[in-house]
């Protein structure tokens, strides 16, 4: 009999269960001056859950056990959702250690790894950043371990209630909430300043993303593209063109899907847009560093290919195909040259001078980097020369258009760059003269006379702008200027 009233409290208890998370989903609905009214009501019923559990106690203790440390968990979740993080953790911490105790069981490992997930969040935030660490890395080993030891499927939290009964074989919970230990891993290795392992746990997140399907396309898009940029740094342009390769591929996907509901996606369609000018940055980035490296051998670059890639679509291989991801010659570095510049020009539709100052200035300092460094794979001086000039000419252009009372950092480094175009005009065109056996005639002494006067002014425009009311320079400058400053 006694059994039989457990089998029909635990049927109530699933019932107030499922009432309390539906009550934290309506939670959405709460008014302004009551945030937390479902929330509460919530953490009332599962409250009230708990104190009923001693109770059956003897009739299962180990479902009993489960059961406390799963409502105690759903408790100290409403807990730091409410501002009530101290009392959540020290809850958190509690069930914990009950946790342990079966942790690598079927029905507790996945709830025990939620525990530290929500322990790794709430110690990060609080710089607690090597405690978190720890937190994230135990339930990286409790996943690694039980996957290697036991292929019976997870229990979801909910089945704790029916453990008897339970046939589930679907591991899709189980393995997102061990993508988002993943996924804060990344986090708090970018703040232990571990960049390699951040990029690794980032790109193994983004990987089990696109293989689960459990993903907002756009984010997943621009996460790819940002995680490029740690590989351009890294000299590693064939992970770094994968990766902006596979961002370009679902991108196109999203906007092809969102055009044909154009109507009902306006919101959509701008955040395309947006996407597609960030990503021609992120192009644009791995372009002006690839053509920053001097040529190098096919040989060495084959091996930097190895790695694992995020997308096998024939699509994706194709785009990569298009993309130098080595210069070896003066052909590739203009073919690479000649994509950048497609990309400048997305990049320049979206993020416009008037509304995107910053983006806009950054885009097109970019564009001066990639005639500089093309100008470094092309053996004719006279073509480097043209670069060059048109270097000088879009960098005025934008100075010319930018407020240094606002932009002053930006004007400064353009002016500093604008005196050393100059400067290496000059010594183009000197080399020029010299090689060609006629020397510096009156027409070639007047063009790199003017050259000069424009890069001593370029140059005083700059040292001008540290000057005071007074017209006085600072007797100390800051290290991103005291460098210049001193060579001048």
């Amino acid at each position: 009999m006694f059994v039989s009233e457990y089998t029909l409290w635990l049927t109530s208890a699933h019932e107030r269960y499922v009432a309390a998370k539906k009550l934290v989903e309506a939670s959405k609905n709460d008014p302004p001056t009551e945030p937390y009214r479902s929330k509460y009501r919530a953490k009332d019923m599962l409250t009230d859950l708990v104190c009923e559990l001693e109770k059956w106690r003897n009739v299962s203790e180990v479902q009993i056990r489960l059961l406390s440390i799963l409502i105690n968990y759903e408790i100290s979740v409403l807990k730091i959702e409410t501002d009530e993080t101290g009392s959540g953790s020290q809850v958190l911490t509690i069930i914990l250690e009950e946790a342990r105790a079966v942790a690598e069981t079927p029905e507790c490992i996945h709830l025990t790894i939620k525990i530290l997930n929500q322990l790794g969040i709430i110690w990060s935030e609080r710089g607690e950043v090597e405690k978190s660490l720890a937190y994230l890395q135990e339930a990286e080993t409790l996943y690694n371990n039980y996957k290697t030891k036991n292929n019976r499927c997870p229990f979801e939290l909910e089945e704790l209630f029916t453990v008897e009964n339970v046939t589930n074989e679907d591991w899709t919970s189980f393995e997102k909430t061990f993508t988002h230990t993943l996924y804060y891993l990344a986090q708090v290795y970018e703040h232990l300043d571990d960049s390699n392992k951040s990029a690794m746990y980032c790109r193994e997140t983004l990987k089990r993303q696109r293989e689960s399907g459990e993903y907002e396309t756009n984010d997943w898009a621009m996460n790819c593209a940002t995680l490029s940029q740690y590989f351009i740094q890294e000299k590693q342009f064939p992970e770094a063109r994968h990766l902006l390769s596979c961002a370009a591929y679902v991108l196109l996907k999203y906007e092809i899907k969102v055009e044909q509901k154009l109507e009902e996606n306006r919101d959509a369609w701008t955040e395309v847009h947006q996407s597609k000018a960030s990503l021609s940055c992120c192009w644009l980035k791995y372009c002006v560093n690839l053509l920053a490296e001097p040529p190098y051998s096919e040989e060495k670059d084959k091996e930097s290919e190895k790695f694992s890639r995020l997308i096998e679509d024939e699509d994706v291989i194709k785009m990569e195909k298009r993309i130098p991801c080595y210069i070896t010659s003066y052909d590739d570095a203009k073919s690479l040259f000649i994509f950048a510049t497609n990309h400048v020009s997305v990049a320049k539709s979206y993020f416009t001078l008037n509304e995107y100052a910053n983006n806009y200035s950054q885009i097109i300092q970019d564009n001066s980097k990639l005639y500089k460094n093309l100008a470094a794979h092309d053996p004719d001086r006279g073509r480097q020369c043209k670069m060059h000039k048109r270097r000088l000419d879009i960098l005025e252009e934008l100075l010319r258009r930018l407020n240094p009372q606002f932009y002053l950092a930006v004007c400064r480094q353009l002016q500093f760059e604008l005196g050393e175009i100059c400067h290496e005009m000059i010594d183009l065109k000197t080399k020029i003269a010299n090689e060609s056996g006629e020397g510096l005639n009156v027409h070639r002494a007047k063009k790199i006379n003017s050259l000069a006067l424009k890069g001593i002014q370029h140059f005083q425009d700059f040292i001008d702008s540290m000057k005071d009311k007074d017209g006085n320079l600072p007797t100390t400058y800051s290290k991103d200027i005291s460098y210049t400053t001193i060579i001048l």
